[in-house]
């Protein structure tokens, strides 16, 4: 597939979607201009080390990387077998890590045929918790490894990525990249990786500033070859001394030159340092256009990307659009991304130029079109780029109402980290005085298992005053507090029961957001206050409610109800729901998310009824391994899951394992007055290790052939007469042969015989 082949089904209009959104303009790598210089033996040098795990090409703002990579792109894609790209061009929203590799698979995606690359990685990225490095990122590796042609991952502007988990997974990435694969970064300055390993292994191919400073020969080329500009030989080379060669400058001054007739007069006044320089010219380029195409730029610099519509709200102003295309044809500072014609972007020095202006010229401006901006971008729905807009205009007001409204949709597909990066540009005290906010942050905290935090917040929203409904859905704060109360049962049981209560008291419809939320709440308090009828109703409903789009709601939905069935004795529905539990996680990739732990619960539960001991053991560990990273986290899954999991440990013959298991049950309640039924179920197992405690596991008397045989029939649904005939023996043998196994096993019925046969391993 050629480059800039479109092979994805993501809409290419970036104003759709919100917390899932890609914008796709990011994906499109900048078309190269007939104007701009090609530089053969940098190409070159690219293409004989694409063999090399990763590119480097480092340097200040304006030394032409990402125009050196467009050519080179453009130079790949004539060749045949050449590289194919896939690019992301990166801005201060990707420093979350879910948001940057959704870009990173989706450029992929771009180039690469469905049938060689589907992507479904992006999936497992939906949850709080997850971990890159431990599934999606291996399941990605696997899938590019398929893919039948080379491939270049192109990261520009690497330099806005500082968050330590991003440079975690791209190390991660980079360590385990396939050899059809090369990556290629492009930044203002050296990312935190080994690249000093990475160079002795021979793994590394850099490209420094001293290599994209324009030597004279290039310098010529670009001004009088390209431009016919004419300028001499003396002047050249004063213009590239004192410019050492930056290109950005050397471009910047051939704009000025265009229209000066004394091109000597003009490069004699350059001088001094490189931000005299950058001011010279800004306030030469900026002072040779038309007034209202100035006054268009000043305005419009607050923006990192520009769109007609966009513009026109921030400038106040029509017809935005056209003027950006005619920048777009006759200058070089207003380039269009991709090749669509719709979103642009300012080179980055000239942005700079145009800010420095506009704040020393109009300083009380800036905060207005920071927050023409906000608006508009969040009517687009682009909820980080409304919020940074919002901080830059200082308007924490704005910036609270945005994560108010918004926050539920990016926690629950996982990007929690978008979320707190827009909390922390708000002081405590703002937060701690907005109820919205302190229940936001209740929830975090509460996803996390950060319990200190989580109850310091709940205490907050618990003493406001604040009346009325929440920005988000919510019906009030009280509501709100009840609902995650109910939800993530974390209290004692007489607590969540009257919260439950309360939640659909004062929320009891169900076209709200929070629907499927309050009615899980709601079967939880039912189902810990023992009306287990009640709790699958609620649970059912809850079921209908919730969101395709939600799965972790779902799966907690799905253990519920498994838990129902389970205690009601319906073992094959409580498998069913099990089973459909974890193929959500399976297909969403979830399984290191603690939340998505109740799968593993209630699978492992099943298993261990059904006596199926390894499996059972492998799903009740995975579970509770993840669960007792967060302690915060609900206690009474984890309960179900350890009186499980002492039974499979009884089972093996491991009295000391199962012991601790139970002693670690015991640990858990101790701090709860009222734990409903759990007490109750663990004394039940205690005895019953003690019961077999004096045993050491024999029987009294060993099992003859024939009492073996009815052993196993027991395991079935045959009466004694049919058993009777099968073994060719008369009804009243068979009578004796079972009160000799009840005897033997110490049980009193055929079902406690048939499980205490499977606990010894004898069926």
């Amino acid at each position: 597939m050629k480059n800039g082949a479109k092979m994805s089904s993501t809409p290419s209009d970036p104003n759709v979607g919100s917390s899932r959104i890609v914008l796709t303009p990011k994906l499109r790598a900048p078309s190269p201009r007939s104007e701009q210089l090609i530089r053969p033996g940098l190409l070159e040098l690219l293409a004989k080390s694409s063999s090399c795990k990763l590119t480097l090409i480092s340097a200040p703002v304006g030394y032409g990387k990402t125009t050196l990579l467009s050519h080179w792109r453009q130079a790949e894609g004539d060749r045949e077998g050449g590289l194919c790209f896939a690019w992301v061009s990166l801005d201060q929203q990707d420093n979350d890590p879910v948001r940057l590799w959704r870009h990173i698979v989706e450029a992929v995606r771009q180039i690469v045929p469905e049938e060689d690359f589907r992507g479904d990685v992006l999936a497992g990225m939906s949850a709080p918790g997850q971990r890159l490095v431990e599934t999606p990122l291996p399941m990605l590796m696997n899938e590019l490894t398929e893919i039948p042609f080379r491939v270049a991952v192109v990261l520009d502007d690497y330099q806005f990525v500082t968050e330590g988990a991003c440079h975690e997974s791209v190390f991660f990435f980079l360590e385990q990249l396939p050899e059809n694969v090369h990556l290629v970064l492009a930044s203002r300055s050296d990312p935190p990786l080994p690249l000093g390993r990475l160079r002795a292994r021979g793994e590394l191919n850099e490209i420094r500033t001293e290599h994209l400073a324009f030597s004279e020969d290039e310098a010529v080329d670009l001004l009088n070859n390209n431009l016919g500009l004419d300028v001499g030989t003396d002047d050249l080379a004063v213009l590239l001394g004192r410019t050492e060669g930056w290109p950005a400058a050397i471009y910047l001054a051939a704009l000025s030159l265009q229209n000066r007739e004394d091109a000597h007069a003009f490069i004699e006044l350059f001088g001094g340092s490189n931000r005299y320089i950058v001011d010279l010219l800004g306030e030469e380029v900026l002072t040779g256009l038309r007034e209202e195409v100035r006054e268009f730029l000043l305005r419009t610099s607050v923006l990192r990307r520009l769109t007609g519509p966009l513009c026109d709200a921030v400038a106040d102003i029509e017809g935005s659009g056209e003027l950006l295309r005619e920048l777009a044809r006759s200058n070089l500072f207003v380039v269009p991304i991709g090749e669509q014609g719709e979103w642009y972007r300012y080179h980055q020095l000239f942005c700079d130029l145009l800010l420095y202006e506009l704040r020393s010229a109009r300083p009380e401006l800036v905060p207005v079109l920071h927050s023409r901006a906000s608006v508009w971008l969040e009517d687009a729905g682009f909820f980080e780029s409304a919020v940074r807009h919002a901080i830059a205009a200082e308007d924490n007001e704005r910036v609270g109402i945005l994560i108010a409204r918004h926050w539920f949709e990016y926690v629950l597909s996982g990007q929690t980290a978008t979320v707190e990066w827009g909390l922390d540009a708000l002081p405590d005290d703002f937060i701690d005085a907005d109820a919205a906010l302190v229940l936001v942050k209740a929830w975090i905290s509460t996803l996390y298992g950060r319990q200190e935090e989580r109850e310091r917040y709940l205490a907050l929203a618990e003493s406001s005053s604040f009346e009325g409904r929440l920005p988000d859905g919510t019906v009030s704060v009280e509501a709100g507090v009840a609902t995650m109360r109910a939800l993530f049962a974390f209290d004692d049981i007489q607590s969540i029961v009257e919260a439950s209560r309360h939640a659909v008291e004062l929320d009891p419809g169900e076209t709200s957001p929070w629907a499927a939320l309050v009615r899980l709440g709601l079967g939880n308090g039912l189902s810990f206050s023992g009306d287990t009828p009640g709790a699958r109703k609620s649970f059912e409903r809850a079921l209908v409610l919730s969101r395709a789009d939600q799965p972790l709601v779902r799966v907690a939905v799905l253990f519920a109800l498994s838990s129902v069935a389970f205690d009601e004795g319906h073992l094959d529905e409580a498998e069913s729901h099990a089973r459909e539990a974890r193929a959500l996680v399976d297909r969403f990739r979830l399984h290191k998310v603690p939340q998505a732990t109740l799968a593993g619960i209630a699978l492992g539960r099943v298993l261990a009824e059904r006596g199926i001991i390894d499996e059972a053991q492998e799903e009740l560990e995975s579970a509770l391994s993840a669960r007792r990273r967060l302690p915060g986290l609900s206690p009474w899954p984890s309960l179900l899951g350890l009186l499980s999991l002492s039974q499979v440990k009884f089972a093996l013959g491991d009295r000391a394992g199962a012991r601790s298991i139970l002693a670690e049950a015991r640990a858990i309640l101790e701090p709860y007055s009222n734990a409903g039924f759990f007490p109750e179920l663990l004394e039940h197992q205690e005895r019953k290790l003690r019961a077999h405690k004096s045993r050491n596991g024999s029987l009294n008397g060993e099992l003859t052939q024939r009492e073996r045989d009815v052993l196993v029939l027991l395991g079935g649904e045959l009466s004694t007469r049919k058993m009777a005939q099968s073994l060719y023996v008369a009804p009243s043998t068979v009578r004796t042969q079972v009160k000799s196994i009840y005897r033997k096993l110490g049980v009193s019925s055929r079902k406690d015989a048939v499980k205490e046969a499977h606990i010894r391993n004898l069926i």
